[in-house]
């Protein structure tokens, strides 16, 4: 199923050149395209070269411009706005309703990027893995200490610590025979991205959750996850990512316990035997 394009521009967007920007700006704007559609009319409606056309595919993923095509023929915007700016004028009731309405559509325009292939990919990296390593680092940290607290429940070894000091000592002791998840809003963290270059030069099969497409971070992944982040006057909060980070961590962990449900099930048994014996 082709991808979200709308979406998939969201996560690219700010770090796009002034004319990938003025692609980006024609799509968004239209509300559907022509099924007869040539490279060369589309160029001339964004009035940029087809050369620039097919960069502009491939900086979003895609193999050539058929592909690229595929997606603009799906495009399928969203009933309500992707994000709802919030104002003093408006009750708390309203902002609970906008909060709500935000946090909906960040997971839906997520969902509409994920591909079977490489969820597949990621579940193959954490089940070959001998032990998995979470990192994130402010917001993400929490994303990271939730993701540690679910892959204790399967029988795959998993390490986090909050503190960045020990994170870097745990991404030196990683190997190729073990996976790591990274988790970073910006995909632009300076530490997040030193975390990043030791696990790289460690050969570290790599896993990225991000909310920009061609950040740096994401870059580095052989698999990057991308979560939408919300454009509202809070947007390096990461409001609404962050919910979309922990459900796509939610994800893993599902795909992961079910491809190994006999083995994982015994594991939460016992997990549930122990923590029911310190209530009792």
């Amino acid at each position: 199923m082709p991808q979200n394009i709308d979406s998939l521009i969201h996560s690219y967007y700010d770090h796009l050149s002034e004319k990938y920007k003025q692609i980006a700006d024609y799509i968004l704007k239209q509300a559907s395209f022509d099924p007869e559609l040539t490279i060369q009319e589309f160029a001339a409606d964004c009035q940029v070269s087809t050369a620039t056309i097919s960069r502009f595919a491939k900086a979003l993923g895609f193999t050539n411009f058929q592909a690229f095509k595929l997606a603009l023929l799906a495009k399928e915007p969203l009933q309500s706005p992707l994000f709802h700016e919030i104002s003093e004028q408006d009750s708390f009731v309203t902002m609970a309703e906008k909060i709500f309405s935000s946090n909906s559509n960040a997971l839906q325009a997520t969902w509409s990027l994920l591909t079977e292939t490489q969820l597949q990919k990621a579940v193959d990296l954490i089940n070959h893995a001998k032990l998995l390593g979470l990192f994130g680092l402010g917001a993400s940290g929490i994303v990271a200490q939730d993701g540690y607290h679910k892959f204790l429940r399967t029988t795959i070894p998993t390490v986090y610590n909050q503190d960045y000091h020990m994170q870097l000592m745990q991404a030196t002791k990683l190997t190729d025979a073990d996976c790591a998840i990274i988790i970073s809003h910006s995909g632009q963290n300076k530490d997040a991205l030193e975390l990043a270059r030791i696990l790289k030069e460690r050969h570290v099969p790599l896993i990225v959750i991000t909310s920009f497409g061609n950040s740096t971070l994401a870059n580095l992944g052989d698999i990057t996850l991308l979560s939408i982040s919300e454009e509202t006057n809070y947007r390096a909060e990461a409001l609404h990512a962050l919910i979309a980070q922990i459900s796509l961590i939610d994800s893993l962990f599902m795909m992961v316990a079910i491809s190994n449900s006999d083995q994982t099930e015994q594991t939460f048994q016992e997990i549930r035997t122990e923590i029911d014996r310190t209530r009792h």
